[in-house]
C-alpha cells in the first residue's frame, strides 16, 4: 500500500534499461548477510573477473536492477544497499589480494608478513561481520531497525575503505586492469604503510583505523628491521650480520640520522670484524632486544627512561589455563612451555581448537583495545614515535663507528696513522728540508753553466759517463734552464725510466737519517721503501702533453710519488686522497724548477765574462728589474706554499689527530667515525689544492698564475741563450722588453682575479683591513682554502704595486 501511494504520488520517469524490483526488509536482509561477506546471493553475483557484484536475473545485458526496499524510497533503498556491496567488494578484492601476493615466489620476508598482517585484519572483519546483525532470530523481530544494522556495518565499510586506499585498490568502476601495482621492494612498502598511517593520524581517523593501520606496519616491518639491525650487528639473531649487498635504500620514515649512520656502521663493522673479532661491542651487541613498534603509553615512557621492558608482542602464542608454567621462555620459545604440562594434560584438546586457531586474530584484537586513542605528550606525533622507535639502532650504530674510530686511532706502530700522514707531509709535499734538498740535487740545477755536469765532482755520474764516449754541440741546443744537464743527455724528453731511476735511486732512502743502533728507525726505513717511491706517467701514443717540452713549467709533471697505505690505513687514504697529494706533488716540482732557474740567473746576470747585456744599458736596466720582480713573486710564492697553504692547513689537522692519541680512551668530537676522518682529511687537501689555485673551478686565477711562472721560466731561458751567445744583444731586447711586458699584465690580471676573490667574502676584505689578535685557540685553526688567498694577496701586492702597474705602464 505504501509503495503504491508513493508510486502515485511521485511516479517514475518510465526508463526501458531498468527493471524495478520491491523486496521486503528480512528478504533484503538475508541477501545482504551474503553479500557482505563477499558472497553470491539472490540479488548479486561474484564476478572474479571484474571482481565486482553484478544484478541476478537480467534479461539483456545493458539493463540494470533498481531495488526498493519495502516503506522506504528508492533513494534510502539505494544507500541502504550500497553499503553491503561496497563493504562485500573491498573484502574479497583484499582476499584475492592476499593469494596474490601468497602465490608469487622470491618476493621477501617483508610482503609475506604484510601479507599475513593483512589476511588477519580481513579474517577479524568477516568474523565481525558473520556474527553480526541480523542473526536468524533478529530477521523477523519487531523492535530491529534498519538504521541500527546500517551504522553497524559503518566501521566496518570505514576500515576496508582505508585497507583499500592502502593496496590501491578502491575506486568506483575499478577493473583488475586498472589496479596499481603493490610496491615490491621492502623500502617502498613500508613507507606506504607508514605514510598511510601518518594521515590517518594526522587527519584524526577513527581508533579502529588507525590500529588495524598500525598493526599492519609493526608485522610487515618486524623482519625488515631485523634485517637491518644485522646488518649494523645489532640484535639477537644469529644470521650473518653486516652483508656489505644489504640495499643503500631505506624507507622514508627512517630519521636522516639514522639514514646517514647506518651504511657508515655497515662498513665499520666490516672493518671492526677484521681489526678485533672479538671486541666486546660484537659479542654484547647479540644480548640486545630486536627493534621493535610499540604503541602504548607505558611503552613509550619506558623507552624514554631507557627500560628495555616493553608490554608490545604482535602475534604472541595465547596463553590459557593450562599453561602454568612457571619457566620463563624468550616470545620466540614461548611454545614450547607445552612440554612443562602435566601428562595428559590436553587428552581431547586438538590443534584445530578455536584457541589456538583464532590466535592472530585475538592478538589483532588485544592490539586494538591497547592501541591508545592519542600519543603522549613526550611523543605527540608519529615521527617522534618512529625516532624513538629506531633510537637504540641509532645509538648502536653511532657507537659501532666511534667505537672503530678510537680503535683506529690506537693503532700501534708501524700502522699508526698520524706517523703515515707525517711521512706523506715530508715526501709527497716536499715538506722534509733534507729530501727537497736531495730531489733538487737529482733533478734541478741553479749553475750558470750548462755542461756543469762535465765539470762537477761527479767524476762516475751518467752524464760524464756520456760525455766522455760522445759529445754534441752544446751551444747548438736551447738551454732548459733549472733543470739538471744530466736529465737532457739524451735527444728525448721525457728522460728515459733508466735514466730517473739511476738519479733517484737513492733520493728517498739518503734523506732519511738512521742511527745505525736505532733498530727501530731502521725498520722504519724499511717500512718507507716498501711504502712510498717515483712513478712515470707515460704518454699515449700519438698524445702530445705538455711535459713533452723541458722548456714548459710542466716539464717534470710525468713524476710523481706513490705511496701504497697498509690495509687498514687505506681508509683514511684513499686513492682519490693520494691523486689530489700527487697534483700538488707535480705543482711543487715547478715552483722548484723555476726557482732553480732564477737562481742560474742570478749567476748569469753577475758574471763578467760573458757580460749580459753589456752594449744596452737599457736592455741590461730592464733584466735587472725584471729579474728582481721575478725573483720577489717566485720567493713570495714558495714561502706561502710551504708556510700557509700546505703547513697552515695539514699542521692542525694534524696537531689534533696527535692530541687524540694522547688522550686515549676518548672519542675525538670533530669525528663520529673513521670515514667522517678520511672525508676530513680530503676536505684538507681540497683546501691546500684552492690555496693553490689548482681547483678545476679556479680556471682564470690558476691559469694566471700558470702564466706568470711560464714567463718567469721563458725569460730564464732567454738570459740563457744570451748567455751561451746562440742570440745577439739587439735580438734579445725586443723579447725580452715583450716578455717583460707580458709578466707586467699578467701579474696585475692575477693580483685583479685575486682582489676580486676576496672582496666577494667580507671576512677575508675584514682579514686584510682589520689586524686580530691570535690566542690559543687559534693554535690548531687551519687557514682555509678561499681564506688562505687573502695570505697571497698581500705576499704578492702588499703595497698595490701590481694592482696599478698596468696603469703606470700606459
Amino acid at each position: 500500500m505504501f509503495a503504491a501511494a508513493h508510486y502515485q504520488a511521485l511516479p517514475r520517469l518510465q526508463d526501458a534499461h531498468s527493471v524495478v524490483q520491491y523486496l521486503t526488509i528480512p528478504n533484503l536482509l538475508k541477501n545482504m548477510k551474503l553479500t557482505v561477506l563477499g558472497f553470491s546471493s539472490l540479488l548479486y553475483e561474484w564476478d572474479p573477473v571484474e571482481e565486482r557484484f553484478l544484478d541476478i536475473g537480467l534479461s539483456k545485458e545493458n539493463m540494470r536492477q533498481r531495488l526498493v526496499i519495502e516503506g522506504k524510497d528508492e533513494v534510502i533503498s539505494s544507500d541502504f544497499i550500497s553499503r553491503f556491496i561496497q563493504i562485500g567488494e573491498s573484502l574479497r578484492r583484499l582476499e584475492t589480494l592476499v593469494e596474490q601476493l601468497r602465490s608469487r615466489s622470491n618476493i621477501g620476508p617483508t610482503i609475506h608478513a604484510f601479507a599475513h598482517a593483512l589476511s588477519t585484519c580481513l579474517v577479524q572483519i568477516r568474523g565481525s561481520l558473520a556474527s553480526g546483525p541480523p542473526s536468524e532470530d533478529q530477521l523477523y523481530a519487531s523492535h530491529l531497525t534498519l538504521h541500527s544494522i546500517f551504522m553497524y556495518y559503518d566501521q566496518h565499510e570505514e576500515v576496508l575503505s582505508a585497507l583499500s586506499r592502502l593496496c590501491k585498490r578502491q575506486g568506483e568502476g575499478l577493473s583488475p586492469k586498472d589496479y596499481e601495482a603493490i610496491p615490491s621492494s621492502p623500502q617502498a612498502l613500508l613507507s606506504l604503510i607508514h605514510d598511510h598511517l601518518h594521515d590517518h593520524i594526522e587527519s584524526q581517523s577513527p581508533h579502529h583505523i588507525n590500529a588495524t593501520l598500525a598493526f599492519i606496519l609493526t608485522g610487515a616491518s618486524t623482519e625488515y628491521l631485523k634485517d637491518v639491525s644485522r646488518s649494523v650487528g645489532f640484535g639477537s639473531s644469529e644470521s650473518s650480520l653486516g652483508d656489505s649487498s644489504f640495499s643503500r635504500e631505506y624507507p622514508t620514515f627512517f630519521p636522516k640520522e639514522l639514514l646517514d649512520a647506518l651504511p657508515i656502521a655497515q662498513r665499520s663493522l666490516e672493518l671492526l670484524r677484521v681489526a678485533q673479532p672479538d671486541h666486546p661491542i660484537l659479542k654484547g651487541s647479540r644480548r640486545l632486544s630486536d627493534i621493535q613498534w610499540f604503541w602504548t603509553s607505558e611503552d613509550i615512557l619506558a623507552a624514554v627512561t631507557g627500560s628495555e621492558e616493553t608490554t608490545t608482542e604482535i602475534l604472541a602464542p595465547i596463553k590459557t589455563a593450562d599453561q602454568s608454567s612457571s619457566i620463563a621462555y624468550l616470545p620466540a620459545l614461548a611454545e614450547f612451555h607445552i612440554f612443562d604440562l602435566e601428562p595428559g594434560s590436553l587428552n581431547g584438546r586438538s590443534c584445530f581448537d578455536t584457541v589456538y586457531t583464532s590466535g592472530p586474530t585475538l592478538a589483532l584484537n588485544d592490539f586494538i583495545k591497547s592501541f591508545p586513542s592519542s600519543f603522549p605528550p613526550i611523543a605527540p606525533t608519529l615521527a617522534h614515535l618512529t625516532s624513538l622507535v629506531l633510537k637504540p639502532l641509532l645509538l648502536h650504530a653511532t657507537t659501532l663507528s666511534t667505537t672503530l674510530l678510537s680503535l683506529f686511532l690506537a693503532l700501534p706502530p708501524p700502522l699508526d696513522i698520524h706517523s703515515h700522514l707525517r711521512l706523506i707531509r715530508s715526501y709527497m709535499l716536499l715538506m722534509s728540508p733534507s729530501f727537497r734538498r736531495r730531489l733538487s740535487a737529482a733533478l734541478f740545477s741553479d749553475s750558470g753553466n750548462f755542461d756543469a755536469d762535465a765539470e762537477s765532482s761527479h767524476a762516475f755520474s751518467l752524464g760524464s759517463l756520456r760525455h766522455g764516449t760522445q759529445r754534441a754541440d752544446l751551444r747548438r741546443k736551447t738551454w732548459a734552464v733549472g733543470l739538471a744537464p744530466a736529465l737532457l743527455d739524451r735527444a728525448t724528453w721525457p728522460p728515459m725510466d733508466t735514466d730517473l731511476s739511476f738519479f733517484l735511486r737513492t733520493v728517498i732512502l739518503d734523506s732519511y737519517e738512521v742511527n745505525a743502533n736505532d733498530e727501530a728507525r731502521r725498520d722504519r726505513v724499511e717500512e718507507i721503501e716498501n711504502r712510498l717511491g717515483f712513478a712515470v706517467r707515460h704518454t699515449s701514443t700519438g698524445h702530445s702533453n705538455a711535459w713533452s717540452n723541458p722548456l714548459h713549467v710542466e716539464a717534470l709533471d710525468f713524476l710523481y710519488m706513490e705511496y701504497k697505505p697498509p690495509q687498514p690505513l687505506d681508509v683514511v687514504i684513499t686513492p682519490d686522497i693520494l691523486s689530489k697529494y700527487q697534483r700538488i706533488f707535480s705543482f711543487l716540482l715547478r715552483i722548484l724548477r723555476v726557482q732553480h732557474a732564477l737562481h742560474a740567473v742570478l749567476r748569469m746576470s753577475t758574471s763578467t765574462n760573458p757580460y749580459v747585456f753589456g752594449t744596452l744599458a737599457s736592455s741590461r736596466k730592464m733584466l735587472l728589474h725584471f729579474r728582481f720582480i721575478a725573483q720577489s713573486f717566485v720567493a713570495n710564492l714558495v714561502e706561502y706554499v710551504y708556510d700557509t697553504a700546505i703547513a697552515g692547513n695539514l699542521d692542525p689537522f694534524l696537531a689534533k689527530l696527535e692530541e687524540k692519541e694522547g688522550n686515549s680512551g676518548t672519542t675525538h668530537t670533530r669525528y663520529s667515525d673513521v670515514f667522517s676522518l678520511a672525508e676530513a682529511h680530503s676536505g684538507v687537501m681540497d683546501d691546500i689544492l684552492t690555496a693553490c689555485l689548482l681547483r678545476s673551478g679556479q680556471k682564470i686565477a690558476g691559469g694566471a698564475l700558470r702564466d706568470s711562472l711560464e714567463l718567469v721560466l721563458d725569460f730564464t731561458v732567454l738570459v740563457g741563450d744570451l748567455y751561451r751567445g746562440r742570440i745577439e744583444e739587439y735580438q734579445a731586447a725586443s723579447v725580452l722588453e715583450n716578455l717583460y711586458i707580458q709578466f707586467r699584465n699578467n701579474m696585475s690580471n692575477l693580483v685583479e682575479v685575486l682582489s676580486g676573490t676576496v672582496d666577494k667574502n667580507v671576512s677575508l676584505r675584514t682579514s686584510l683591513e682589520v689586524p686580530h689578535s691570535t690566542g690559543v685557540q687559534d693554535t690548531y685553526k687551519a687557514v682555509g682554502g678561499v681564506e688562505a688567498l687573502s695570505h697571497l694577496l698581500i705576499r704578492l701586492d702588499f703595497g698595490e704595486f701590481w694592482f696599478h702597474a698596468s696603469d703606470r705602464h700606459r
